[in-house]
């Protein structure tokens, strides 16, 4: 019972996923199908002898110091009293080696890294009212408030999000605005965006100066509809994807689902009924200082900002196709707007 659901290379897909079962439950019966993987991995749901677990492909790096923190991070997590589920990374080898292995991809023969995972029951959530932000500000408080005591041995790897002139060595700042100054054919369709982004540019980066006084901590740096799950009741059951889990600022775990609800296309008074939910639920769980609600502004545009550059640097590897960084650009430029046009209200709300 070997099988592979709705994919074309069933062949060569079947071949990885038994090399990994081999190793990792020798003689098991089986059965995959491909699941919805980021733009970072490819995942396979996993039957396992009856029992259900992930199976992830490292699609961008194969630094094992990255995985082995964000395994850490997980393992800790589920050995603490967090009340949400998390992903528990498992064991090859029949349950005495590490928790990630290196095989070759048999679609170009390179060598990737592949984790299994326990699998968390749910399904991602679709922001039908904006009532329903109230619940992924909880999860991402209480998820904030676990990793402000959780213990772990290992140091992180991502630096936080404000030391961005050095996160991205193909895509630095003055790489970015000298981009924005002659946009290339890959970015032509929005050279637009980017001669707008132009002027504004120095003033984010400049914004980030002092970002280094205000509370830090382990912060998953992700929570957003794509890596949460919920349960038939629509309450937040699992928080996914800790890839990018490292020390950063506390309040970066608020700022980047209020970043990434700026684009949606939503009216504005249930943007802005979603946003007060979002603050509310967050804070009943970890209550934020002055400075640092005072940051948030700077700290949305900081995520956009920081996806933009990611992508670029993407693109350049070869890693995605221009697309993906033409979009994001053109939702920086939308956020910059919108800061433009609320930052004030924004303020008010957030009781600054």
């Amino acid at each position: 019972m070997h099988n592979i659901h709705l994919r074309p290379q069933e062949d060569a897909e079947r071949q990885l996923i038994q090399e990994v079962i081999s190793l990792c439950s020798p003689q098991s019966r089986w059965e995959a199908e491909r699941g919805y993987g980021g733009m970072n991995n490819t995942t396979y749901l996993l039957k396992l002898d009856g029992e259900r677990y992930v199976l992830r492909l490292y699609e961008t790096h194969t630094d094992t110091v990255k995985i082995a923190f964000e395994h850490h991070v997980l393992s800790a997590l589920n050995q603490s009293e967090f009340e949400l589920q998390v992903p528990s990374p498992v064991q090859v080898n029949k349950g005495e080696g590490p928790t990630f292995l290196s095989v070759n991809d048999p679609h170009n023969g390179h060598y990737k890294i592949v984790s299994m995972f326990t699998y968390c029951r749910g399904k991602n959530p679709v922001w039908n009212t904006p009532d329903q932000l109230i619940e992924l500000g909880k999860a991402a408080g209480l998820l904030s408030s676990a990793l402000a005591k959780l213990e772990v041995s290992l140091e992180p790897v991502y630096p936080p999000y404000y030391q961005i002139q050095q996160a991205y060595p193909l895509c630095p700042p003055d790489k970015l605005i000298q981009l924005c100054l002659s946009p290339p054919d890959e970015l032509k369709e929005c050279a637009e965006e980017m001669q707008e982004l132009l002027p504004v540019l120095p003033a984010l980066f400049e914004a980030l100066n002092g970002m280094d006084d205000l509370p830090h901590q382990l912060v998953h740096g992700d929570v957003n509809a794509s890596n949460v799950l919920s349960d038939d009741h629509g309450r937040i059951c699992a928080i996914l994807d800790f890839e990018f889990a490292t020390w950063d600022l506390r309040v970066m775990e608020l700022a980047v689902p209020m970043s990434d609800l700026l684009t949606m296309d939503k009216s504005d008074e249930w943007m802005w009924q979603a946003l007060e939910g979002l603050i509310r639920g967050f804070q009943k769980q970890v209550r934020l200082e002055t400075e640092e609600l005072r940051a948030i502004p700077q700290l949305i545009l900081l995520r956009s900002l920081d996806v933009v550059m990611h992508f670029i640097s993407r693109m350049f590897e070869g890693t995605d196709e221009p697309e993906v960084a033409v979009n994001q650009i053109i939702k920086l430029r939308e956020r910059i707007e919108w800061m433009n046009s609320n930052e004030e209200r924004l303020r008010q709300l957030l009781w600054v």
